[in-house]
């Protein structure tokens, strides 16, 4: 398949090889970020290094595009959101166009071109009081899309988005919590608007965050923990770009699992060094792949799902590589 002209990120061609203390920098952001006052401070602790060296080492990160940034990643189920993914199937002449119009859409954070009919690979969420298939009909019909999937999540297995740098492995951000729902009031979507931002780098970042949540510091902090334990929030982490970090290669495969073993293959699989992502989805007839996983793999990723598909004795599968990334932003909650 032709690859269409989309533009680059514009990061810097050029990085800075990291050492063995930004590795290990990365790996606390990732999976231990402290929740209190001086986060950078405890963290320099840890390292043996000062607080205005982690900083420093932390921007330089920041600014070669490797951190994408620290902050809050909330479960927007858990806030009253529909979300979904989609595919579409797209004329190739018509794909430019229609990333465009995909990508406009405040609800979508993540498109990809794959290499298959069904081209065009996105997330959608929508807020409480709006319709999600209505508006999903409305870009397939904006995009020209010949077809289109509705593949909502009916269970979580995996989602944890952590790579280790020392390792050179997807490590493990825990199993998914069970999140209770909240009905947001004004003060919760203030807070959520607020920590879904990069958290500054500066001594005392919740502090700043605090005062554009107008609440204390100390209210911030005994927040942030609260959604934590109830699951509303997943994780407050750092988050890195996988492609900058080392981790080129990326492919998302869709499984066909017998409903009987869907327990023990979703469980399996969850649990495979690489995979980072692993839900149970709705299928169709005509589209009978009902387990989506994403492994991370430094080379040669295919070679992968093979000696996967083997050890589970699963025969139907379709890799889903991806041509192009076009789109892969935050979402963010609450900007309507």
């Amino acid at each position: 398949m032709r690859k269409p002209p989309f533009p680059d990120p514009g990061f810097p061609v050029t990085i800075k090889a990291m050492d063995k203390k930004d590795r290990k920098l990365l790996n606390l952001v990732q999976k231990e970020f402290p929740l209190e006052e001086s986060p950078f401070a405890l963290l320099g602790e840890r390292l043996g290094l000062s607080e205005t060296e982690v900083l420093s080492r932390l921007e330089r990160l920041s600014q070669e595009g490797i951190l994408r940034q620290i902050g809050g990643i909330f479960n927007p189920q858990a806030l009253g959101y529909r979300t979904t993914l989609a595919a579409f199937e797209v004329p190739e002449e018509g794909i430019s166009r229609a990333a465009e119009v995909i990508n406009a859409h405040p609800g979508v954070s993540h498109n990809y071109l794959r290499d298959h009919r069904l081209n065009l690979w996105f997330t959608l969420a929508v807020p409480p009081g709006r319709n999600l298939e209505e508006e999903l009909a409305s870009l397939a019909r904006a995009a020209a899309a010949r077809r289109y999937l509705i593949l909502p999540i009916r269970r979580v297995f995996r989602i944890a988005v952590v790579f280790d740098l020392e390792e050179g492995v997807t490590g493990d951000g825990g199993p998914p919590r069970i999140s209770e729902n909240l009905i947001p009031d004004e003060r919760t979507v203030r807070l959520v608007r607020a920590t879904q931002e990069p958290l500054p780098l500066v001594p005392r970042p919740f502090s700043e965050v605090a005062r554009q949540a107008r609440v204390s510091e100390e209210e911030l902090l005994t927040w942030i923990r609260e959604m934590l334990r109830r699951g509303v929030m997943r994780r407050f982490a750092g988050l890195v770009r996988h492609h900058r970090a080392g981790f080129r290669e990326n492919i998302m495969v869709a499984w066909r699992v017998p409903e009987e073993r869907m327990e023990e293959i979703g469980r399996a699989l969850a649990s495979e060094p690489g995979i980072t992502h692993c839900y149970e989805r709705e299928s169709y007839p005509d589209w009978p792949y009902n387990l989506y996983t994403m492994l991370h793999a430094r080379k040669a990723p295919e070679e992968r799902v093979a000696e996967i598909a083997r050890r589970h004795h699963l025969t139907d599968y379709l890799p889903l590589r991806t041509v192009k990334e076009l789109k892969k932003t935050r979402l963010k909650l609450f900007t309507e």
